[in-house]
C-alpha cells in the first residue's frame, strides 16, 4: 500500500532567521499541536502547487514555484512529508484561515526540544537546519551556525561542508 502524501512549507524570515510555525486549532486533526503550513497531496495535484495552494488557504501567503526550494522528506508510519522552504524579507502576521488558532516566529535552534510539535514538523527539522547552513545570509553569525551544528549532531544527521 502506497503511504499518503504531505506538503510542508517552511517559512523563514531572513531579517531574524526565525520560521513561523502554527497551532491547530481545537476542532482539527493533532489539535494544540504546532505545525509548518501544509496538507494533503490531492491526486493528480503536484506537490510544489500543494505548496502555494496550502500557503494561501492556511496562512493567506501568495508565493510563486520560484519562491519554493524543496528541502527534503521523511516518513511516518502513514505518510511521507516533504518539505519546502520559503524565504520572506521580514517576520509578519499571516491570514489564518480556522484549522489553525495561532501563530508564532520561533528560532529554529531548540525546536525539537518541544513536546507541542506536530511529529512531521519534527522529523523535517533537519531539512530545515541543514537549508539554514547553507546560506550564508540565515548564518552570518558563527552562534547560529554552532547551533545549527550542534542541532544536526543531536540528531546524527549528516553535517554538509559546502565551503568552495
Amino acid at each position: 500500500m502506497a503511504l499518503r502524501t504531505s506538503i510542508w512549507v517552511a517559512v523563514v524570515s531572513s531579517s531574524t532567521r526565525r520560521v513561523l510555525l502554527a497551532r491547530r486549532a481545537p476542532t482539527t486533526r493533532n489539535a494544540g499541536q504546532w505545525n509548518f503550513f501544509g496538507g494533503g497531496l490531492n491526486p493528480g495535484e503536484r506537490p510544489f502547487r500543494t505548496a502555494l495552494r496550502e500557503l494561501q488557504e492556511e496562512a493567506g501567503i501568495v508565493a510563486t514555484k520560484d519562491d519554493l526550494i524543496e528541502l527534503g522528506n521523511a516518513a511516518t508510519y502513514s505518510k511521507k512529508n516533504i518539505l519546502y522552504g520559503l524565504r520572506v524579507d521580514d517576520e509578519f502576521a499571516p491570514v489564518l484561515n480556522g484549522e489553525s488558532t495561532h501563530w508564532e516566529w520561533v528560532a529554529v535552534s531548540g525546536l525539537e526540544r518541544r513536546g507541542d510539535l506536530h511529529l512531521p514538523t519534527s522529523l523535517l527539522l533537519g531539512s530545515l537546519s541543514a537549508w539554514l547552513v547553507r546560506f550564508p545570509k540565515f548564518t552570518e553569525s558563527l552562534q547560529i551556525e554552532d547551533e545549527v551544528e550542534e542541532y544536526l549532531e543531536s540528531r546524527a544527521l549528516p553535517i554538509l561542508d559546502l565551503s568552495p
